[in-house]
């Protein structure tokens, strides 16, 4: 945890969701509250889980936007100086807070306590804390993944549609064409 700390006391944003910090590394549940290693970093203390049946449908409301969830949620408590950023907002769940951002030195700790159906209300989290540091996102469609690593981007297409990539015209094309055929690969450094 101390790394995780260092990196937002410097500046660093860091995200953590849902699950983090739930069992030791032997695989076994803290015998303290859970998530017990992360509760001061995040600034708030996991009161309880739950996970609805496949045809029950939560809701999480964040900035007048409604989110549906089932999968899992974490229940937080929190602490005096932490921010709630998304609450839920119905059946006994209502109110609890379910997404918090902390700030710490000069830098921010973002909890993300549950698991959306389609992952929008952790996309529109990671893009407003992305557009709060000045960092450019995009938006790619399902099954088209991109990484860094290296000095080198790489594109990958597990769709089965062709997908045309926007890189800089500087891009220097390594692997691959900007068309993504379906099981393609682009590599290129800008």
């Amino acid at each position: 945890m101390k790394k995780w700390n260092d990196y937002a006391e410097n500046g660093g944003h860091l995200i953590i969701t849902c699950r983090t910090a739930t069992k030791n590394r032997m695989g076994h549940f803290w015998e303290a509250e859970t998530a017990a290693p992360i509760s001061g970093l995040i600034g708030a203390h996991i009161k309880a889980t739950d996970m609805l049946s496949g045809y029950a449908k939560g809701d999480i409301l964040m900035k007048s936007t409604h989110y549906n969830w089932n999968n899992w949620a974490d229940f937080l408590e929190t602490d005096k100086n932490t921010e709630v950023l998304a609450s839920y907002n119905n059946q006994f769940y209502k109110g609890k807070a379910a997404v918090v951002k902390r700030k710490v030195g000069k830098g921010t700790v973002t909890y993300i306590g549950v698991d959306t159906d389609e992952s929008k209300l952790e996309k529109d989290i990671l893009r407003d804390i992305y557009a709060k540091a000045g960092a450019s996102t995009e938006d790619y469609p399902e099954g088209v993944y991109v990484y860094w690593r290296d000095g080198f981007y790489m594109a990958v297409n597990y769709s089965s549609n062709d997908y045309t990539m926007t890189i800089p015209a500087t891009a220097k094309v390594l692997v691959g064409d900007k068309t993504l055929k379906p099981a393609g690969v682009l590599v290129w450094s800008e």
